[in-house]
């Protein structure tokens, strides 16, 4: 007789358990997300760049293309210890386990219970049967089980958002990588630009020092006032006056390359013996503007959390329709512990349930608001995003182009001072001109050097800016980011 009540009581449980899941899958609330369609240009608005090579420069290692070893190897490092990558290595790790957690609901939890416990009852509620023990044992042990059918689509809404969340952290890696790697480069081209200004300063600092010996000569021997003397003394001190300031800025750009590498400050001393200088490349990706959207990370991460977000909207919308439940308990319970696993000692229940919220005050529809205004603002930003992409690259292109231009003037301005140096300075030794224009030339010649120097290290940088515009660096043909990759 119990066993045909147990065996009923398990049929029924698995006909509604059957009529639940049959159910589920039938309805998803919420609206369904659609990638935003953004309008792209055709072109670049600033033109390709002539005698500018195309196709040469590979996107995921750009860096390469400087041909600098030491870069490569600060690259390696940079993917390796930065701290700001493992933390963001880290948040993507974290969004992966709650994609996890998001996707368990979809399946019956089953925890298994049971206890030891001493036990009295009241005597002035006990029924008549129970007066004979009092205070007695009561040993338990057994399973409860619970499970919610996603008959509106509520779990699948909320799986949809953890996904997005993760698609959108994986983003985030990458787009940190971008940035890393981009800041390394351009604080060790702004270091190797500094180590040429200071060679250029060093220079001008010898040559202004022979130029004050020969002003003390021909002082000596009359041939010239002392005014030339101490004109000379001002300009080379004014010249090693800017030599501190330079060992500043090139101390501050390695402890900045140090730091990207994840290292203490200091720990790339060995850097300073040597003197690379800063090569002006000019190749350039054969990119065009269509592909941002496609390479970007961070285009690309904005547009995964506005899907994530409209999934979210469904979440909240599932709240207006009932929870069903199916839940259940079997046990066995007994005073004495040799009587724990008697079949007369079977307590049991399973049954479905459900849960309605039907006065609410408008809390759930006001939720539904909240949730697609979330929406707007996640559409607005992404296409903020774009609009900054572009903006970015459009600059960067534009400021290497014309970098390239005005170096070129550069280099024959730097040419045509030194050679005016060396002839003013023959002719102040014969007599045949002033000191005033020596002092002239020097000082023209100096400023053309440092100008020199600084403008080909603006170019490098210019250059590292626009991959970092394109999204460069990151689309590896193996990614070694320790982070667990779930199931979609």
């Amino acid at each position: 007789m119990k066993r045909n009540v147990l065996s009923s009581v398990g049929r029924a449980a698995a006909g509604a358990a059957g009529c639940l899941f049959a159910l589920s899958g039938c309805l998803t609330v919420g609206p369904a997300y659609q990638a935003p369609r953004v309008a792209v240009p055709d072109r670049w608005q600033t033109e390709a760049i002539q005698g500018v090579a195309q196709d040469q420069a590979p996107m995921q290692t750009w860096w390469k293309i400087f041909k600098d070893p030491a870069l490569d190897a600060l690259m390696a490092e940079v993917r390796t210890n930065n701290q700001d990558l493992a933390a963001a290595v880290a948040r993507l790790d974290e969004a992966s386990a709650r994609y996890g957690i998001a996707r368990s609901a979809r399946v019956p939890s089953l925890d298994g219970v049971g206890g030891v416990a001493r036990a009295r009852d009241s005597e002035r509620v006990r029924s008549h049967d129970s007066q004979n023990n009092n205070p007695y044992m009561l040993y338990d042990a057994g399973f409860t089980m619970s499970w919610e059918p996603d008959l509106w689509g509520r779990v699948r809404r909320s799986i949809e958002v953890a996904h997005g969340q993760w698609q959108a952290s994986l983003e985030d890696v990458r787009d940190m990588l971008v940035v890393l790697q981009s800041d390394a480069a351009t604080a060790y081209l702004q270091f190797r630009t500094v180590q040429q200004r200071l060679v250029y300063a060093r220079g001008n600092v010898a040559l202004q020092e022979g130029t004050l010996k020969l002003t003390q000569d021909r002082h000596k021997a009359e041939l010239t006032g002392e005014l030339d003397v101490r004109q000379a003394e001002l300009n080379l001190a004014s010249t090693r006056a800017l030599l501190p300031q330079l060992e500043a800025q090139r101390d501050q750009a390695l402890n900045r390359v140090c730091v990207l590498c994840g290292k203490l400050p200091g720990a790339l001393v060995p850097l300073l013996r040597q003197t690379n200088s800063v090569p002006v490349v000019t190749a350039l990706p054969s990119f065009l503007p269509a592909d941002l959207l496609r390479h970007r990370p961070d285009v690309r991460a904005a547009e995964r959390r506005l899907a994530a977000q409209t999934a979210q909207i469904g979440v909240a919308a599932g709240d207006l329709y009932p929870q069903f439940a199916l839940n259940g308990f079997f046990e066995w319970e007994a005073s004495k512990s040799g009587n724990l696993f008697n079949p007369q000692a079977r307590t049991y229940s399973f049954g479905p349930s459900f849960r309605w919220a039907l006065f609410n005050a408008q809390r759930i529809r006001n939720n539904i608001r909240a949730e697609e205004a979330a929406a707007r603002e996640a559409l607005a930003h992404y296409e903020q995003t774009v609009l900054a992409a572009y903006e970015e690259s459009e600059d960067a292109l534009s400021a290497y182009a014309n970098e390239l231009n005005r170096l070129t003037s550069l280099r024959a301005a730097a040419v045509a001072a030194a050679q005016s140096a060396k002839l003013v300075d023959t002719l102040y030794r014969t007599g045949l001109t002033d000191f005033q224009n020596v002092l002239d030339m020097h000082r023209a010649l100096f400023q053309q050097q440092d100008a020199l120097a600084s403008s080909e290290g603006a170019a490098v940088q210019y250059l590292v800016a626009l991959y970092k515009a394109l999204g460069g660096g990151w689309e590896l043909p193996a990614d070694p980011l320790p982070t667990t990759r779930p199931e979609p």
